[in-house]
């Protein structure tokens, strides 16, 4: 008999064994199946944020401009002249430029005479070739449609055209509406292109220095050039963004540096360390359950000792013996695996969009060979690693006490059920530590002060980038008439407008303040909002000194500002900043 005969008579044998104790087995398939499901999802999505390059022709060659800081951290976000000096300065990098964070805002977009809600992502010139994916239809944005007040263009995604335009092959040339603005289709990218961030529709960014440009607002993202060398390119950028940052930080306490990183570990920086962390408990998770599985069948054993014992006197050696459990082991591991991919991929459809904004993943994730292989290999594994030690144990019965149906206490013979509970206690200990731990950081920010009251607060968000909102008199009309139709509804005690809510990303600048000596008077960043009057009210804002805003500061008058005790303890610990200007 071949081996592979021995082999296929012992997996059907296990069948045949594992079919008859449906309890042992259901119980050992469906923890296998909880174990390598969670595993498997959470693989999923780590190898692709993590571990599979990114989508692109040579990934390894495209970066991300950052600054570094004396403390040790990076902020990738960029002001527009930083943007200007390192696009006019640097020749060792193809560079391009994108709105902050790759995000997306969504717009309506009117076409055929009808409203479309879509995603639209601001872009420089060269944007898709630094990418190195050229447009199916039409071209990319040039350098003139990319400054301020360049001709408007636009580039749509596969999906958009076909969805919308019907796949027109002579869509370019067309004309499409976003915010009340013409804008002239120029291009259409291919269906195999994936962006950073998912867009329906590409526009140019038109960095500059002034307004919006002033604050970090850009990431800047580039190729290396043919021959370009990391050291290169990095000493380049460094060198071209000097006097942007001397200029941007006038603290002599912060000593920025512009450098390049990796663009795939730029934009998984945030998510890399809680995606391994959690892999890792899953991890735990699945030993466990191996644990757990290993000791069901050290516990079946001493009740199939008096078989085992029969087949070695008959013969049968204890290598056939081993062989034989371990076939059991693989076929449940086998059931376990099969069942836990059916879970994977039910879980990974399940929360696909919490996943996509919790790590950056798109929604449309699905399994693939990688993963597949991954995950046999890990049941296979699993086969062994619950099914080995027992085999062994097993294969060691007394012939005398077995077929006397007797049990031998002692120590020599308890162990290995001792070692297995120890090793489950401990593995779940380590568990519930860190859930505890989680669970006391979570109470800790839930009794947080968050410094406002929002119960019974509601909150709606509109755009101001139309074209009917151009100028400060027709927005502040359309406040005015806003909050005024908001105010007569029945119940509503307050209402107000911000241009952010409290722990949303603000606008980001730096001030100075007027009258102080160097280097007293330099705040290196500010992050700033826009509110209306009533808004510290709506919130329940409490106010510590001084007024909050009154009708009368408005443009006409004198610009002023409130601040927050934060502020006011790191930039003013010594004076009372009641009075003082902040420039």
């Amino acid at each position: 008999m071949t081996h592979l005969d021995a082999l296929w008579r012992d997996l059907r044998y296990a069948v045949r064994v594992l079919l008859k104790n449906p309890v042992f087995t259901l119980t050992s398939v469906g923890t296998l199946a909880l174990c390598i499901g969670a595993n498997t999802a959470i693989y999923t999505v780590v190898d692709r944020v993590l571990l599979r390059s990114l989508p692109y022709p040579e990934p390894e060659r495209l970066v991300e401009v950052a600054t570094h800081f004396n403390t040790g951290e990076d902020e990738t976000g960029q002001t527009g002249s930083t943007w200007e000096h390192l696009r006019d300065g640097v020749t060792s990098l193809d560079l391009a430029a994108t709105a902050r964070g790759f995000g997306t805002t969504g717009v309506n977009m009117v076409a055929h005479g009808q409203a479309e809600y879509v995603k639209q992502q601001r872009v420089s010139a060269g944007f898709f070739r630094v990418f190195g994916v050229a447009p199916a239809l039409g071209r990319e944005f040039t350098v003139e449609e990319d400054r301020p007040n360049g001709p408007a263009a636009a580039i749509l995604s596969d999906d958009l055209w076909r969805r919308v335009f019907g796949a027109d092959s002579a869509i370019v040339g067309r004309a499409l509406t976003l915010r009340g603005e013409p804008y002239p289709i120029v291009g259409v990218m291919p269906a195999s292109f994936r962006g950073i961030a998912p867009a329906d529709v590409w526009t140019p960014v038109r960095p500059w220095r002034r307004g919006e440009g002033g604050g970090q607002n850009y990431d800047i993202i580039a190729r290396l050039k043919p021959g370009a060398s990391w050291a290169q390119a990095d000493a380049e950028v460094a060198v071209a963004g000097d006097p942007v940052m001397r200029d941007l930080y006038q603290d002599a306490r912060v000593t920025p540096r512009l450098h390049v990183v990796p663009l795939q570990r730029s934009i998984t920086e945030d998510t890399r360390r809680p995606l391994f962390i959690l892999w890792a408990a899953v991890g735990v998770v699945l030993l466990i359950g191996c644990v757990n599985i290993a000791g069901l069948f050290l516990a079946r054993s001493v009740r199939r000792a008096p078989e085992i014992a029969t087949r070695i006197a008959l013969g049968g050696g204890r290598a056939a013996i081993v062989r034989q459990l371990l076939a059991e082991s693989l076929v449940l591991a086998a059931a376990g695996g099969a069942a836990g991919i059916a879970l994977g991929y039910l879980g990974i459809q399940a929360f696909a969009s919490l996943l996509a904004a919790a790590f950056g993943v798109t929604k449309d994730i699905d399994f693939d060979v990688r993963v597949l292989a991954v995950t046999a290999a890990v049941s296979l594994l699993t086969s062994i690693a619950f099914g080995l030690f027992p085999a062994l144990q097993a294969s060691r019965v007394d012939l005398r006490t077995a077929m006397g149906m007797t049990t031998v206490a002692g120590t020599a013979h308890g162990w290995p059920r001792r070692v297995m509970v120890l090793a489950q206690v401990a593995m779940g200990v380590m568990l519930l530590v860190g859930a505890g731990l989680l669970l006391r950081t979570f109470d800790h920010l839930m009794r947080l002060r968050a410094g406002f009251d929002a119960t019974n607060v509601m909150s709606a968000t509109l755009s101001l980038q139309d074209a009917r909102y151009a100028t400060a008199d027709r927005i502040n009309h359309l406040f005015d008439a806003t909050l005024d139709r908001i105010h007569a509804v029945p119940g509503v005690q307050t209402a107000a407008v911000c241009l952010t809510l409290p722990y949303e990303r603000a606008l980001n600048v730096g001030g100075r303040w007027v009258g102080a000596r160097p280097p007293d008077d330099v705040v290196p960043l500010l992050n700033m909002t826009y509110v209306t009057p009533e808004y510290f009210d709506a919130l329940r804002i409490p106010i510590v000194r001084g007024r909050v805003f009154a009708p009368a500061d408005n443009a006409s008058g004198a610009p002023v500002i409130v601040l927050n005790e934060a502020f006011v303890r790191r930039y003013s610990p010594d004076q009372d900043p009641i009075g003082r200007q902040l420039a």
